[in-house]
C-alpha cells in the first residue's frame, strides 16, 4: 500500500482512479520537468472526467480501448498515445511501487491508437441524401433497398444479397444470417426503417412468387437465379452524387457511425455489426437480441 500522505488513507484496489491519478500527479509528476507535469496535469484531467469514477480493480482493457477510441475522434493518435502511457505508467507504479493488489496493468492488453491516414468514408447527411437520390433515379427500386438496409443493419454486400426469404422474422424484427464456412450463424436486431425496407422488398409486385433470394437476378443461361448484381450500379450512383471514392463497404463505417452517434456503446455497435474485438481484451458479454432491439428504439436509431 502507498504510504498516507497529508492524512490521505492508503491505496487499495477500491480506490478510484481520479484518486490514484491525483497521488500520481503529487508524489511521481511533480518531480519531473515543469513542462512534463504540466502536460501530466492536463491529461490526468481527461482521463478523470471519462473513467474517474472506476475502482483501479474494475478498470478493463475493454474500458480502456473505449476510451482510447472515443478520444481519437477529438485528438490526434499521438495525443491519445500520451494518454495511454501516462496510463500504463500509473498503474506501473500502483501495483509495483504502491504495492496495490492488482491482476495487472490493463494497458498492456489494448492495441495502440491508429493514425488516421486517410479522410473517413463515414457519410456525412448531405452525402447521404445524394446518394439515395441518386438510388432512387434507377429504373428499379431494389438499389435503394439494399443501400437502406446496409446503413441501418451495418451489414456487408455479401451478407444482403444471400439474404432469402426464409432468413427474416419481420415480426420478431429479425434476420439470421446462416452459417457459412467462414462466419458462424449470427441474428441481425433490425430497426424499425429496416423492417420497412424489407417488407417493401418482400411485397415487390415484380417478384417472382417462387423466388427465395430477396434480391434476385435476372434467370442465367439454365433459367437459375443468382444474386443481384450491383456493382456496377453502385459506381453509377456514387458518380451522380459525387461521392469520389465511395466504397460499399463505407456504408457499414456510416452505419457504425450513426448508431455510436445515437447512443449505443461499443459492445452494442460490435454485436449488432457482428465484429469481433481485438485480441487480448476481456470479451465482454455481448446483450440478448431482445436488448439490442429495446435499445434501438430507446435511442431513437432507425425511428423516424
Amino acid at each position: 500500500m502507498i504510504p498516507a500522505s497529508g492524512g490521505a488513507p492508503p491505496l487499495s484496489g477500491e480506490s478510484t482512479l481520479e484518486t490514484a491519478l491525483t497521488r500520481y500527479l503529487a508524489q511521481i509528476s511533480s518531480h519531473k520537468s515543469p513542462t512534463t507535469h504540466a502536460r501530466e496535469c492536463r491529461k490526468a484531467r481527461q482521463i478523470a472526467a471519462r473513467l474517474g469514477e472506476m475502482p483501479l480493480r474494475d478498470v478493463t482493457a475493454f474500458d480502456l480501448s473505449g476510451y482510447r477510441d472515443q478520444r481519437l475522434r477529438e485528438a490526434s493518435a499521438a495525443i491519445v498515445q500520451g494518454d495511454l502511457d501516462l496510463l500504463n505508467e500509473l498503474f506501473e507504479v500502483v501495483v509495483h511501487q504502491w504495492g496495490v493488489a492488482l491482476e495487472g496493468n490493463p494497458v498492456h492488453g489494448i492495441a495502440p491508437p491508429r493514425a488516421v491516414t486517410e479522410r473517413t468514408h463515414a457519410l456525412s447527411p448531405g452525402e447521404q441524401a445524394r446518394l439515395l437520390a441518386a438510388c432512387d433515379r434507377r429504373p428499379t427500386p431494389m438499389l435503394g433497398w439494399i443501400v437502406r438496409i446496409a446503413l441501418q443493419t451495418a451489414m456487408t454486400k455479401d451478407e444482403i444479397l444471400k439474404i432469402r426469404r426464409q432468413d427474416l422474422d419481420l415480426k420478431a424484427r429479425v434476420v439470421i444470417l446462416p452459417k457459412t464456412a467462414g462466419r458462424a450463424e449470427r441474428q441481425v436486431p433490425l430497426s424499425c426503417l429496416a423492417v420497412r425496407w424489407f417488407q417493401e422488398a418482400l411485397d415487390d409486385p415484380e417478384r417472382p412468387d417462387d423466388e427465395e433470394l430477396l434480391f434476385y437476378g435476372a434467370p442465367g443461361t439454365l433459367g437459375i437465379r443468382r444474386p443481384l448484381a450491383i456493382d456496377k450500379a453502385f459506381r453509377a450512383v456514387v458518380l451522380q452524387a459525387r461521392l469520389k471514392g465511395f466504397r460499399f463497404s463505407d456504408l457499414r463505417t456510416t452505419a457504425l457511425s450513426r448508431m455510436t452517434e445515437a447512443g449505443l456503446n461499443e459492445v452494442e455497435t460490435h454485436t449488432l455489426a457482428g465484429l469481433a474485438f481485438p485480441r487480448g481484451i476481456k470479451r465482454p458479454p455481448r446483450p440478448t437480441l431482445a436488448a439490442l432491439l429495446a435499445r434501438l428504439d430507446e435511442v431513437g436509431f432507425g425511428i423516424r
